[in-house]
């Protein structure tokens, strides 16, 4: 029998999931609602990677093999308790985007046919102040995922030095995400030179592992790309505890610093990341403790900014 509608009690709030047995993952046939039953089993993570910042929503409507729809508003007959808050652009338009503080948010989202979760680096409160800092480990197309777990042995080293904790995920590809907590008192700008000074001083350390030459085109296939751009303005990753928009389902997972050399990106999916957020619960959770302040790097900006040419500007062409 075909199921058309169900109803999920989410705390207080009910949302309904239409054509819950559409299947959404290929490879093993997971369906709309095992992608809802999914974000519930890692609600409090997904809700604290994802809490009071403007959020573009990546949706498959027919599932992961068929088109990805890049959507921004939230759409008129939202229910009421759902959250937005403006963002404003350059060409002078303006957007309402999804600011979640409830799991239900994340529900109705994957009623929405959401997958993928790509937030702001800043929050409600203070949209044009990052609080957050992204290190982007970002592979090139010959470079392997051992190559990814070097650099990331080196971010570890210099975000020692600095005194800053860093927070590690796999981004649900070849890469690793790191993100450090900062103060939001600096603007876009500031975030994403002290990203590129830090970059610069992984490069010098990583023994040509890192290349950080701005066009594709130009740069070392076999190298790690440390992506300090995805601090720009309305730049986004996909979040802590997303899922992919891949056959197998795969997630962005949370990992332990001592992890990453036996982690494997494809070993955390929906199938399996309940049962090892059940087991270890948020490893990001205390992200929101450890403030870093970008002080030192901006020096480093200073420095570097005398004796090289300065990152191309953030509305330069994509990477």
């Amino acid at each position: 029998m075909v199921v058309e509608r169900v109803e999920l009690e989410i705390g207080d709030r009910v949302v309904k999931i239409s054509n819950p047995d559409r299947i959404y993952f290929s490879a093993r046939g997971e369906t709309k609602l095992d992608l809802a039953q999914y974000y519930l089993s890692v609600s409090d993570g997904i809700v604290n990677a994802l809490h009071h910042r403007p959020c573009m929503l990546h949706r498959f409507p027919d599932g992961v093999d068929g088109d990805k729809v890049h959507q921004k508003r939230v759409p008129h007959g939202a229910p009421p308790w759902l959250q937005t808050v403006r963002v404003d652009f350059p060409s002078g338009r303006h957007a309402y985007e999804l600011c979640v503080d409830h799991p239900a948010d994340v529900i109705w989202a994957v009623q929405m046919s959401t997958v993928e979760f790509h937030p702001w680096n800043s929050r409600s409160e203070h949209v044009e102040q990052p609080d957050e800092w992204r290190i982007d480990l970002d592979p090139g197309p010959e470079a392997t995922y051992a190559d990814v777990q070097r650099v990331a042995g080196v971010t570890r080293e210099v975000l020692a030095e600095l005194g800053a904790t860093g927070f590690p995920k796999t981004s649900g590809s070849k890469g690793i995400h790191i993100y450090v907590r900062v103060a939001p008192v600096y603007g876009f700008a500031d975030v994403r030179r002290a990203a590129w000074a830090f970059a610069r001083e992984v490069e010098r350390r990583a023994d040509g592992l890192v290349d950080l030459t701005w066009w594709r085109k130009d740069r070392n296939p076999a190298s790690v790309f440390v992506d300090y751009n995805q601090n720009a303005r309305d730049h986004t990753v996909a979040c802590a505890y997303s899922v992919r928009g891949t056959p197998e389902g795969i997630v962005s997972a949370p990992v332990r610093w001592d992890e990453i050399d036996q982690a494997d990106p494809r070993d955390f999916t929906i199938a399996t990341m309940p049962a090892r957020y059940a087991e270890l619960g948020d490893l990001h959770a205390d992200l929101d403790d450890t403030i870093y302040s970008l002080d030192q790097l901006l020096q480093w900006a200073e420095r570097d900014e005398r004796d090289a040419e300065p990152p191309p500007a953030a509305d330069a062409p994509a990477t």
